[in-house]
């Protein structure tokens, strides 16, 4: 065969090609369940377009703290690797069998991490040293003692705090 003769039948197959097509459209086009899905795909990825041309402007990064930082990177990494396992998952590949798998349980150990670290510096507790020292004193009194010299108990460690001591010791009865 040479490249100029054409295929047999192949205005046939054309036709039957274009019959399929519209006929699938029309099927398509009338499947309710189907157009439903595929226009609320179409505002989810069109919705994901905003989120992710909003957070690559210019000035967000800047603006930062450096522990929203942490959480933008960790978003966009999260964001963009689901976003590839969801292109494989289109393409029929296995996103599980892929690198992207271990990329993105990379990036929830550091989302872990990174909760942690927040968590550490809200929840742990601090010492109120003032409040610590008048328990102290008042837990030191002593009935013999004028309060003048229950003023004079210092606590270790808690001296040159910066703050006088205007507390009297509560009297007892």
């Amino acid at each position: 065969m040479s490249a100029n003769t054409p295929i047999m039948g192949s205005s046939a197959f054309l036709k039957k090609e274009k019959n399929f097509k519209n006929n699938m459209d029309s099927e398509l086009t009338a499947d309710v369940n189907f157009t439903s899905r595929i226009k609320n795909f179409q505002e989810s990825v069109n919705g994901i377009g905003e989120l992710l041309k909003n957070a690559f402007e210019k000035d967000v990064y800047e603006r930062l703290d450096i522990g929203d930082r942490v959480k933008y990177d960790l978003f966009l990494s999260y964001t963009l690797n689901s976003l590839f396992w969801l292109y494989l998952r289109t393409q029929g590949e296995d996103p599980a069998k892929h690198a992207v798998k271990s990329e993105i349980d990379r990036v929830r150990d550091y989302n872990t991490k990174a909760k942690q670290v927040q968590d550490r510096r809200t929840i742990m507790p601090r010492i109120d040293v003032a409040a610590a020292q008048r328990f102290i004193r008042s837990g030191l009194w002593q009935p013999n003692q004028s309060d003048n010299q229950n003023a004079d108990i210092n606590v270790e460690g808690a001296e040159g705090t910066g703050e006088e001591d205007n507390d009297t010791v509560p009297e007892h009865q």
